[in-house]
């Protein structure tokens, strides 16, 4: 699977604060080091399975936060500031499109 690369976009609203995801990311990444060691010691695979659910469940869980501080930070910055017709699009376009992927 390749993994897309963009380019960095102007955000629509104030930086976002996401620093509390990082201690999370790091226990995935502990049950993604444990997940390899599981698999190179060929335990059962039942127990790699449920290993596997528990670290898309962990990551899933960092998505629908930051999906949901994004939306936040676009509705703050839409209520606090006049948006031409055009950016209030883009904004609604973003989040459709963010959703659509879910």
């Amino acid at each position: 699977m390749e993994i897309e690369v963009t380019k960095p976009r102007k955000p629509c609203h104030p930086p976002v604060d996401h620093s509390r995801q990082l201690p999370r990311l790091r226990r995935v990444e502990g049950q993604v080091r444990g997940l390899q060691q599981m698999i190179a010691d060929q335990r059962y695979c039942i127990d790699v399975i449920n290993q596997i659910e528990a670290i898309t469940a962990a990551l899933r869980r960092i998505e629908s936060d930051m999906l949901s501080e994004h939306i936040a930070a676009l509705s703050r910055t839409a209520m606090s500031e006049a948006f031409s017709p055009g950016d209030s699009r883009a904004m609604i376009e973003e989040i459709a499109a963010l959703l659509k992927r879910r």
